[in-house]
């Protein structure tokens, strides 16, 4: 009985996202596309920086390097000029090193699967997830620290580790709940829902669809 319970509170969660993608997508340059490599430098560029900022860095960054082949011959103070703009310059040197993996160990091209991906240095669990997701449409989930934060609030889930997102119990949930189909739109709905409605400050309660089932929201007795 509680387990079905609780399915049937995941699949509202999974119907209020994926409703909430329909009119409120943010429109992303590296979103209107699924080429491996541009999907890559997006989630290079958004580590620990905010989209907005992001987008006219990526539109210059591809289209002054717009495959692997030529980024791969890029010195790494163009890059650094090309990034300035969001900073932590360590991330050009990342970059650059990612670029020449990519030609020497998997013949110029973005690996297609986890293992292969997670050899790539610096690239973690979200940004290998989020490459196989949007580039290649595969069901696989997306966790940050954003995105624990909705379903820590909605499930009053709670993770041992002081970064959950580190935590694979967490990963674990985060699969459990996608849908069997549209996890593109759905991962990427999450992430503006997490963005504009369940706020870290402020989250928008009172007109968020997923209230009713939200236990946060019944804490403050929405």
């Amino acid at each position: 009985m509680v387990k079905n319970m609780h399915n049937n509170k995941m699949k509202k969660m999974q119907n209020v996202i994926l409703r909430f993608r329909k009119n409120n997508l943010t429109k992303y340059p590296w979103r209107k596309t699924s080429e491996p490599y541009n999907i890559l430098i997006s989630e290079l560029l958004l580590q620990k920086t905010d989209a907005k900022k992001v987008s006219k860095v990526y539109l210059e960054f591809i289209k002054k390097w717009p495959t692997i082949s030529q980024l791969y011959l890029a010195k790494i103070e163009d890059i650094e000029k090309i990034i300035k703009y969001v900073g932590l310059f360590y991330r050009a040197k990342r970059i650059k090193g990612i670029a020449e993996q990519i030609v020497h160990v998997f013949q110029g091209k973005v690996p297609n699967n986890k293992k292969e991906l997670l050899a790539l240095h610096g690239v973690g669990n979200y940004i290998a997830n989020a490459v196989l997701c949007f580039a290649y449409q595969k069901r696989v989930p997306i966790v940050d620290t954003n995105v624990w934060r909705v379903y820590s609030r909605v499930f009053s889930l709670q993770s041992s580790k002081s970064r959950a997102y580190t935590d694979p119990k967490v990963w674990d949930f985060a699969e459990s709940i996608l849908p069997s189909e549209q996890c593109v739109e759905y991962n990427y709905a999450l992430l503006d829902f997490a963005s504009l409605v369940c706020r870290a400050k402020r989250p928008v309660c009172n007109s968020c669809e997923a209230n009713t089932i939200c236990n946060f929201c019944r804490h403050l007795k929405i």
